[in-house]
């Protein structure tokens, strides 16, 4: 029994760290701060052949609901064309994406992705985030003026 007990401990253990170590790995990358000026990345493709990209974003503080200000940082990637790769909808001060914003992060994305950002003029309601799409249309024009 002593052997088995022995056993028993050894594998509790080594499942504790292996799950500490992924959960080290995981968070790291999640919650890496996000840089408010342009960034340069780089895809895998051969060094010589690859795209810039470019980075803006713009916080914008709106009524959420009855009354109660939200603050959020909009983050536009765009290839060096000025179309549009991606949208982050984050929160301003914790700089991760809030559960409520997923949504809209998702359907924006596949909405905008492509367009150019110096075109846009306005977006009609993204899925059932109406507030958070006033508050896109309102930091527009200081991602543009980001450009």
């Amino acid at each position: 029994m002593s052997k088995t007990r022995s056993y028993g401990i050894f594998l509790i253990a080594s499942v504790i760290v292996v799950t500490v170590f992924v959960y080290y790995r995981y968070t790291q990358d999640m919650l890496s701060p996000t840089r408010e000026n342009e960034v340069s990345i780089r895809s895998g493709m051969p060094v010589g052949e690859q795209p810039e990209m470019k980075s803006v974003s713009a916080v914008v503080t709106y009524d959420a609901y009855e009354g109660k200000m939200d603050t959020l940082r909009f983050v536009v990637s765009l290839d060096q064309a000025g179309g549009i790769q991606g949208i982050k909808t984050l929160d301003a001060v914790t700089n991760e994406i809030p559960e409520k914003k997923k949504e809209f992060n998702d359907r924006v994305n596949v909405i905008l992705k492509g367009k150019k950002l110096s075109e846009l003029t306005a977006i009609d309601k993204v899925g059932e985030s109406s507030r958070t799409t006033e508050a896109f249309n309102k930091v527009l024009p200081e991602l543009q003026a980001a450009l």
